[in-house]
């Protein structure tokens, strides 16, 4: 496997087939699923949302959490540039994952 090389899991069809997930075929567990019930459970149900993403150093934390954010941003689409917004706090979010505990 090429390291460097897009896999198809996480381009715009993967994100609509997870957004639109068939209702009697199960999908195998996708980062895509959680930040879809998070979406979704902030638009229907009006309920703040938070998600943790843990794991050993080295696991892909922060990949999973631009992958929910890129979703969340595509979902979310709008005329006063949501995506945008939801986009820009990555750098942030970046800055928390470096952070060590002494």
């Amino acid at each position: 496997v090429n390291p460097y090389k897009s896999l198809p899991l996480y381009g715009p069809n993967s994100i609509d087939l997870h957004r639109h997930r068939p209702p009697n075929k199960p999908l195998p567990p996708h980062v895509f699923d959680i930040a879809n019930d998070s979406y979704e459970s902030m638009m229907y149900e009006n309920k703040n949302q938070s998600v943790l993403i843990s794991g050993e150093s080295g696991a892909g934390k922060t990949v999973c959490t631009k992958q929910a954010l890129d979703f969340l941003a595509a979902v979310a689409g709008s005329a006063n540039n949501l995506e945008e917004k939801i986009l820009v706090c990555n750098p942030l979010l970046e800055a928390f994952g470096n952070a060590q505990t002494i």
